[in-house]
């Protein structure tokens, strides 16, 4: 009479069982109200009145003195067993017209009395199950209203009793509000909610083409002008190092507090400018080549100190090298 195989779906049946049986146990006909007539479109969860595995669940289903019995048994661990296969109406809930319509699902608490409370297992494998149900029955959403009007039903409607207890009972609007979000997600688009996904996710592309033509701007800015270069030592280019040298130790370059002379490649280039122009002169010797250079660069606009014995400020470089920027730029 045991089996631990799971049934599938026979060829002509109408309906289907839930995959997520790991226990079949089938109760005798005597059980059960017969062959289900209506098209199912209700779940009655119910509560053991015990703490039961679900091999003890579905055995006591399956006996033919029980007279009662349910599709499906849900253990104290979570795991989930076959009584009545559902294209078979289960006699549970003490009223044919909800058991012909709905999946009947017998759930084990985990304590004895009180609340008669269910574990978090049993109670995440109701769920799974309520979920599988309405997929593979076309059930849209599951509706409590707290009467035998909505299609989440239980026994207390029908007859006098506490079941499923009040624990579980008091979980019904929740079970129906999470069935229905699990419902909800794997509900195809619409044509309209996928042109507006479509959309958005153009959008977001844009946005991150946009982003990565922003950081490739920043970079090549910063090339430039970021601070590369802050000693002079072997990282600084041979090309610029005469030119460092000859303004550090003239004191026309100086570090900051730190002793970092902070020098971007834009800064670097200009200064190597300046200095092959002869701006800088020879070492402190005016040159006619030297004064040639200032004269011409006064009369560019880039310097305006026509003394060539003059020393720079560190402000007026920056001026300078700002004017040279402007004219390069242009």
């Amino acid at each position: 009479m045991t089996s631990k195989k799971v049934l599938r779906r026979k060829k002509g049946d109408t309906m289907s069982n839930s995959p997520l049986i790991t226990y079949t146990q089938l109760a005798p006909a005597s059980n059960t109200w017969g062959k289900r007539t209506a098209k199912i479109t209700k779940i009655t969860p119910h509560h053991a009145a015990g703490v039961l595995s679900v091999e003890s669940l579905c055995n006591i289903f399956s006996n033919p003195s029980r007279g009662a019995s349910a599709n499906y048994c849900i253990g104290n661990d979570g795991r989930i067993g076959l009584v009545v296969e559902e294209s078979n109406t289960a006699g549970t809930s003490s009223n044919y017209e909800n058991d012909n319509q709905a999946i009947t699902i017998e759930v084990s608490n985990c304590e004895n009395g009180g609340q008669w409370r269910v574990s978090d297992a049993a109670y995440n494998a109701l769920i799974d199950l309520c979920v599988d149900i309405c997929k593979r029955n076309g059930i849209a959403q599951l509706n409590f209203t707290g009467d035998a009007n909505g299609n989440l039903t239980a026994h207390r409607m029908f007859a006098s009793t506490d079941c499923p207890g009040y624990y579980l009972y008091s979980k019904f609007p929740q079970i129906a509000q999470t069935v229905n979000e699990r419902l909800q997600e794997d509900k195809p688009m619409t044509a309209e909610e996928k042109q507006a996904f479509n959309t958005l996710q153009s959008q977001v592309q844009s946005l991150i083409n946009e982003n990565t033509e922003l950081k490739k701007k920043y970079n090549d800015l910063f090339e430039q002008v970021g601070v590369k270069w802050a000693y002079i030592d072997a990282n600084l280019p041979q090309w610029a190092t005469p030119t460092i040298d000859k303004l550090y130790n003239n004191e026309i370059l100086q570090g900051n507090d730190q002793g970092s002379l902070e020098l971007s490649y834009q800064f670097l280039r200009t200064l190597v400018i300046l200095d092959r122009a002869g701006c800088f002169g020879n070492t402190w010797d005016i040159s006619e080549t030297a004064e040639n250079g200032m004269k011409k660069a006064n009369e560019m606009g880039i310097m305006d100190n026509e003394d060539p014995q003059r020393v720079v400020s560190r402000a007026q470089m920056a001026a300078v090298a700002t004017r040279i920027v402007d004219k390069l730029s242009k």
